[in-house]
């Protein structure tokens, strides 16, 4: 089942259950958004991929970034290095 991570925070934040990234996955988002970061930018995207889900905010660039269990993948719009910044700056928000 492919998912993405907004659904899965609207799940987290709306259902009662367990939804969470797991290991691959937060580390594909760490790989991807993290590139070219420095090491203080990394430790706090790592901290916050641990956060609980349910208290990530909701933005609409979260529908690109696809989960599945093979780990996570980004859908490009036209600029992903303009689109990787926004990204982290939604994750770090």
């Amino acid at each position: 089942m492919q998912n993405n991570l907004d659904s899965l925070i609207w799940h987290a934040k709306n259902d009662r259950g367990q939804f969470a990234l797991t290991d691959k996955q937060k580390s594909d988002i760490l790989e991807r958004v993290g590139k070219g970061c420095r090491q203080e930018t990394k430790d706090r995207l790592t901290r916050r991929l641990n956060l609980p889900l349910s208290l990530w905010k909701r933005y609409g660039i979260f529908s690109r970034l696809t989960l599945d269990e093979n780990g996570a993948d980004y859908i490009v719009g036209q600029d992903w290095i303009t689109e990787r910044k926004v990204l982290r700056k939604c994750i770090l928000d």
